[in-house]
């Protein structure tokens, strides 16, 4: 595929008058059969039953690249990550997590078992970064006069599309207790925010405008960050030394989105939608637990929460007043 659009480049201006709109239509096209190709792979059984799936330990990467290539190839990347992250992965993660073999799936990806999850979970995390750091880019080019109210809402959609994706992720940790899986969510949730925290100009710039889309996009990926939360503590808790590395980083992450959702509302809004308060402590069962059960001495157990939030406001929360 690289080499054909590499030649198709180079031969660009000799063909231009020969052959008007051939080589725009021949990379498509080639893009388009790569992709049918990828899918057909990954829904291929490689392995025989008798093997268990565990010949396809070696074939990790492999999976990888072609799961990566049918992302990018389909005809809406962010469409079929969401079909992915939201739907397939947490079915794979419930049969794993029940003890059913890989034939009792109800998805349809014989390369999605327990010895190549680690591969599609990652994957699906670095191209839903990957989306929403080209937004990223797109949204800052934009200058408030010269966009127009549909298009504002088409972008504000894409990127609630790349929070689904993450939350899901993040929240399949809740089922799957993998070290190696939590620890990846830990580092790719972190990096999701960091990059997240770069559409907050346009989220102010748009907020009047477009006030719903807005808090929900934050109220919902809050569900993500306050998964994040627990998964530090209770990694640094345990003393899981194969994950607390990845800690800091991510931690400076959510406390730098705290700060932004508290700027933007209060700018927005005069800070009626917006309360701080001590979060409860909770493992990742939902469970209230002891504040003693995580030794943590950083200051990271104060969250924002939009009002409207599905949980019930603590005893403990107070309005910030502008």
């Amino acid at each position: 595929m690289t080499s054909a659009q590499k030649y198709l480049g180079i031969s660009e201006e000799a063909t231009k008058k020969r052959c008007p709109g051939h080589s725009q239509g021949l990379v498509p096209s080639l893009h388009a059969k790569l992709g049918t190709s990828a899918e057909k792979l990954l829904r291929h059984k490689w392995i025989e039953d008798s093997t268990e799936n565990k010949g396809l330990k070696n074939k990790g990467e492999m999976v990888q690249t072609i799961l990566r290539i049918y992302l990018e190839a389909s005809g809406s990347t962010s469409d079929l990550l969401d079909e992915l992250a939201c739907t397939i992965l947490p079915q794979a993660s419930l049969s794993k997590s029940t003890g059913e073999d890989d034939d009792a799936r109800d998805h349809e990806f014989p390369t999605l078992c327990a010895a190549t999850f680690r591969g599609w979970y990652r994957t699906l995390h670095e191209e839903n970064i990957a989306i929403l750091n080209k937004l990223v880019k797109t949204v800052s080019s934009v200058k408030r006069q010269s966009c127009q109210s549909e298009a504002t809402e088409a972008h504000l959609k894409k990127i609630q599309k790349t929070v689904n994706v993450v939350v899901s992720l993040v929240n399949l940790c809740r089922s799957h207790e993998k070290v190696t899986i939590h620890g990846m969510a830990i580092k790719y949730g972190g990096k999701y925010v960091d990059s997240f925290l770069k559409v907050f100009d346009f989220l102010e710039a748009h907020f009047q405008d477009h006030k719903d889309l807005v808090i929900k996009l934050v109220k919902d990926l809050q569900k993500a960050t306050r998964t994040l939360q627990t998964l530090c503590s209770e990694a640094k808790g345990m003393k899981q030394t194969a994950i607390t590395s990845k800690i800091p980083a991510t931690k400076r992450s959510l406390e730098r989105f705290l700060f932004h959702v508290k700027a933007l509302l209060h700018t927005t809004s005069g800070g009626s939608n917006f309360w701080m308060g001590s979060l409860k402590h909770k493992d990742l069962s939902g469970q209230i637990v002891s504040s003693q059960a995580y030794v943590d001495n950083e200051t990271d157990e104060v969250e924002e929460t939009v009002s409207g939030e599905e949980e019930p406001m603590q005893e403990d929360e107070l309005p910030l007043t502008p």
